[in-house]
């Protein structure tokens, strides 16, 4: 028996392609000093903060959990401040957030020149399918 998972299981090939796009990921990220899930948080308050941990867990697609820890390493690193409003917690950005933010803002650039280059054609409508079928799943779910 051959199986044919290699190509056509969602699960198995969409894991795959993530395992390789986070060491690809990763390595352009390396100069934040930090995982790219950080840069993307940070990045995410700067387009609008503060936020709560539950309205970045919908937008980054993160459990709250994850948003949760991801915020408190931040604030560690004294990038965001956290504070409590009744059952949520509010994430602001900090004035020592500039520098990081130019890093990963630049990283973000790189990285999109680095897919743009190895992806051409396919991203655009890869990533659009990978979105809609993303937002399909999460209604289902």
């Amino acid at each position: 028996m051959s199986h044919h998972f290699y190509q056509t299981c969602a699960y198995f090939t969409a894991a795959r392609y993530m395992r390789t796009m986070e060491q690809l990921t990763d390595k352009i990220f390396a100069p934040t000093g930090m995982k790219p899930a950080y840069s993307y948080l940070m990045m995410a308050l700067q387009d609008e903060h503060p936020q709560t941990i539950k309205q970045l867990s919908i937008k980054l697609g993160y459990e709250r959990s994850t948003t949760s820890r991801l915020a408190k390493v931040l604030a560690q690193k004294q990038l965001v401040t956290l504070q409590a409003q009744g059952r949520a917690t509010s994430i602001a950005l900090t004035a020592a957030s500039g520098d990081f933010l130019v890093t990963a803002n630049h990283c973000l650039d790189d990285l999109t020149v680095t897919t743009d280059q190895l992806l051409g054609s396919d991203k655009a409508p890869m990533t659009a399918l990978l979105t809609t079928n993303n937002q399909k799943i999460r209604e289902e779910l």
